[in-house]
């Protein structure tokens, strides 16, 4: 028999060995007892009848006594075995676990409206992990099962040199979308656990998302979008790296859904306690039901996945604004074009 089973054992009869203590004790206290009393009085019963009448009468008061402590005993053990047969089932990974929480005890009922809480927590949590390992896995095969059809094909000794460069640039195109997905979650899962902003500096906010739109001339250059500025000079202290990030990812999803010829404007204002920065574009837009989740990880509005992306780069945007003390809002319509508001306090420590 292994150690779990010794457990269970000790567990069962344990009840049982505590009442026949109880039982050994209070039958022999009392016997004591009434012989004392006897003996006290100058009229110990003789031996013939005596004896056996106190044994019988210290037998049934600790009887009595045995019942009253044993159902004491069972009421105390009851709730608490009722919890640990609970939480083996849950470290078993059965999170469906539920105790009545309508107890008459307060202090029973306490316990158990906290181990149901607990238990909800865990199951929110198992929920998230095996959306995300779900989500991961299927945002990793797509380019994956890219690079390694177009890897094929680029062995064949019949292929073109305009195919040859055609299925290198999707391996290459792929490559980087599996770099950006992981340094993504890397990112979020570090900033998820972080609270304090490491290597603040001052520096210009608005040069920042000068050089953003820098960063990105290639891709509004190339669809003829129209930039549009209304930038006040503002310092900001903060971490300029996970700020870039910020805007990078606010200017490219303006982009990305802007069409040919349409236009992007953005704005820095400087107010008393905070620095407000909108960003809008002429695109697509969105729902009312795609706005509800757009911050969520790796949601995407496009159900299609025709347009890339693996619905981090807004989720991260949220998580770095928050570490700020921040907020960012969207306000949007279908077919009427995109506009996010970021708030960032002055003084957010």
């Amino acid at each position: 028999m292994n150690k779990n089973h010794y457990i269970k054992l000790l567990k069962l009869w344990f009840p049982f060995i505590i009442n026949v203590f109880i039982t050994f004790t209070i039958t022999y206290i009392t016997t004591l007892i009434i012989i004392f009393i006897y003996a006290k009085q100058d009229s110990l019963p003789s031996p013939s009848m005596g004896f056996t009448l106190i044994i019988v009468i210290s037998i049934l008061i600790g009887l009595f006594f045995t019942i009253f402590i044993g159902l004491m005993i069972h009421n105390f053990i009851k709730p608490i075995n009722k919890i640990i047969e609970s939480a083996e089932k849950v470290a078993k990974g059965d999170f469906s676990i539920h105790l009545d929480e309508s107890v008459h005890k307060e202090e029973i009922r306490d316990m158990y409206i906290s181990f149901n809480k607990m238990v909800r927590e865990l199951n929110s949590i198992e929920t998230l992990r095996n959306d995300f390992i779900v989500n991961v896995s299927h945002e990793f095969k797509t380019p994956l099962s890219s690079i390694e059809g177009y890897a094929t094909l680029l062995q064949s000794p019949n292929i073109t040199e305009e195919e040859r460069i055609e299925y290198s640039k999707i391996i290459i195109e792929s490559s980087k979308q599996l770099s950006s997905l992981t340094g993504n979650i890397l990112t979020l899962s570090k900033l998820e656990t972080q609270e304090i902003l490491p290597e603040s500096v001052h520096f210009n906010l608005d040069e920042q998302i000068r050089q953003a739109l820098l960063i990105l001339e290639n891709k509004w250059c190339s669809k003829n979008i129209d930039i549009n500025l209304d930038f006040d000079m503002c310092s900001y202290y903060g971490n300029e790296k996970l700020l870039m990030q910020v805007w990078l990812n606010l200017l490219e999803n303006a982009i990305k859904f802007t069409s040919n010829g349409g236009t992007i404007t953005a704005s820095v204002k400087e107010h008393n306690e905070y620095i407000c920065i909108t960003i809008s574009d002429t695109g697509i837009g969105m729902s009312k039901e795609t706005q509800q989740y757009i911050f969520d990880k790796f949601y995407q509005g496009d159900k299609t996945h025709t347009i890339d992306g693996n619905g981090l780069g807004l989720a991260l945007v949220k998580r770095i604004i928050d570490l700020y003390n921040g907020t960012i809002t969207v306000k949007s319509a279908v077919n009427k074009g995109s506009t996010f508001i970021v708030s960032l306090p002055k003084n957010y420590n």
